[in-house]
């Protein structure tokens, strides 16, 4: 999912749960639960091109998500609202390390000279990527409008 899907839902977790262990540890599930929908995001297909482009379109589209979420739920006191956010988050934010320092297009896994940051960094990657159900456009992207309208529906 984008980081704006899982800010969405970590907004109306916090708006739903004053308590922030509680709001926190849903959102974390919940981008567990979000990533295992077939979806797209910018992971999706990213070594078909530049490392760079893909990081740019991230960390823009993770700005433009957190500013949504605080747009719609301004409401939430702020240190609550971005707990739950960095929460919900947080899963995407430790399998990065994987991406920037280590794979490319043709490495899908440590070599057998890897050190013990590489190895630490495809694990976190595979353990997150064992959640991921990828889809293409468009209906990876309807799938996540879906799933984000049932989360703010239930909550």
């Amino acid at each position: 999912m984008t980081s704006t899907a899982h800010a969405l839902v970590a907004g109306a977790l916090a708006a739903k749960f004053s308590d922030p262990v509680t709001a926190g540890t849903l959102a974390l599930v919940s981008h567990y639960l979000m990533d295992s929908v077939p979806h797209w995001d910018f992971g999706t297909n990213w070594r078909s091109r530049p490392k760079e482009k893909t990081a740019i379109f991230a960390i823009v589209e993770t700005i433009f998500g957190i500013a949504i979420a605080y747009y719609f739920f301004r409401n939430i006191p702020v240190v609550h609202l971005t707990t739950t956010i960095a929460a919900s988050l947080l899963p995407d934010w430790l399998e990065t390390p994987w991406y920037i320092f280590f794979a490319h297009q043709k490495k899908h896994e440590p070599g057998p000279r890897a050190n013990i940051w590489e190895k630490l960094a495809y694990r976190i990657y595979k353990i997150q990527n064992l959640f991921h159900a990828k889809a293409q456009l468009p209906i990876g992207i309807i799938t996540q409008v879906i799933t984000v309208w049932f989360f703010l529906f239930v909550l």
